[in-house]
């Protein structure tokens, strides 16, 4: 059956027209010049990570070794040094330590070489060193130990020295301290001393707890302290005890594994009491035992109730000699 002719036909739209043309090629200037971009793109990659890698390689043997480097202004030489510290080293030790050439040049300096050669001694704990260019001088700034107690050690041939022992337990001698100041250090007795390759002598590994001691007492205790003569680590192995020999007192056993500041009260106390009540000096004292505080008076007469422990002499360490 026929549609009315009063129907119109469907209307028709340009998306009904069928699109098969195909995209135009592209000639060979374009490829040409895609080709070109991509390479000039690679090239400045390349040559930007070339220069990192030479500023990085040029920085690190600045550092390190720069002796390597030509030296632009013809090696001229190092005019000053700076040198600072926070404790009694002064700049003869430095110049004497650091041995530098007279004509050495800022360039030339093995900075690495020159910081284990101040470090050798042992008295300096750290140590930095710089370069600065504006005035071609070179820059080094110490950080000291501090000795707790002094010893006398003999290594190898040599005579028996005086050598000062760090809170760490490094071994040195003390350069540029005072006599009088060394003098109110206690003497240091009953240790093993070895052999080092660095500082000629190991460090003592018994010396943290004892350090502490000798710090704390000084603190809380300074007048009892000053007293101190000798601090000997025999029975610090197998018993772990600290022994004091001191002008007010010869004997203090004191117990590392316990609190220092408690025990130094108890003593301060005890000390204190037996003034006020005009006893005799006291002989020995065992701050080993906690609550238990034997005490043992210097007529051999013991306080009630009091227990009496063994009283053991102790030579003075200034009048040995210990062989590596």
């Amino acid at each position: 059956m026929s549609l009315p002719a009063t129907i119109p036909p469907p209307s028709r739209s340009w998306k009904d027209i069928r699109q098969e043309v195909s995209p135009r090629a592209m000639s060979k200037e374009g490829h040409r010049r895609k080709t070109l971009a991509g390479l000039k793109f690679a090239g400045i990659c390349a040559l930007v990570f070339g220069a990192l890698t030479a500023g990085i390689e040029i920085y690190l043997t600045w550092e390190n070794n720069p002796a390597s480097i030509k030296d632009p202004g013809g090696g001229v030489p190092l005019k000053q040094l700076a040198f600072s510290t926070d404790g009694v080293l002064d700049r003869a030790w430095l110049e004497r330590t650091l041995a530098l050439p007279k004509k050495a040049s800022l360039m030339s300096l093995d900075l690495a070489a020159l910081e284990q050669r101040l470090l050798a001694s042992g008295q300096a704990q750290s140590v930095m060193l710089r370069r600065r260019f504006a005035d071609n001088c070179l820059v080094v700034a110490a950080q000291e130990r501090v000795p707790v107690a002094r010893l006398m050690a003999q290594v190898d041939d040599e005579p028996a020295r005086l050598r000062l022992v760090a809170r760490d337990g490094t071994v040195f001698e003390g350069v540029g301290y005072e006599p009088a100041a060394l003098e109110k250090l206690p003497w240091l007795d009953g240790v093993h001393l070895r052999r080092s390759a660095q500082h000629g002598i190991q460090p003592i590994t018994e010396m943290g707890r004892t350090a502490e001691l000798l710090q704390t007492a000084g603190r809380l205790v300074p007048d009892l302290f000053s007293g101190w003569q000798v601090v000997s680590l025999a029975r610090m192995d197998s018993d772990q005890e600290i022994l004091v020999h001191s002008t007010l007192i010869p004997d203090i056993v004191f117990d590392a594994r316990d609190e220092f500041p408690r025990q130094l009260a108890r003593l301060d106390y005890i000390v204190d009491f037996l003034r006020t009540k005009g006893a005799p000096s006291l002989q020995r004292i065992d701050l080993a035992l906690g609550g238990q505080v034997p005490v043992e008076l210097q007529e051999a007469v013991p306080l009630k109730p009091a227990r009496v422990a063994p009283h053991k002499t102790v030579s003075q360490p200034n009048k040995q000699r210990r062989d590596l």
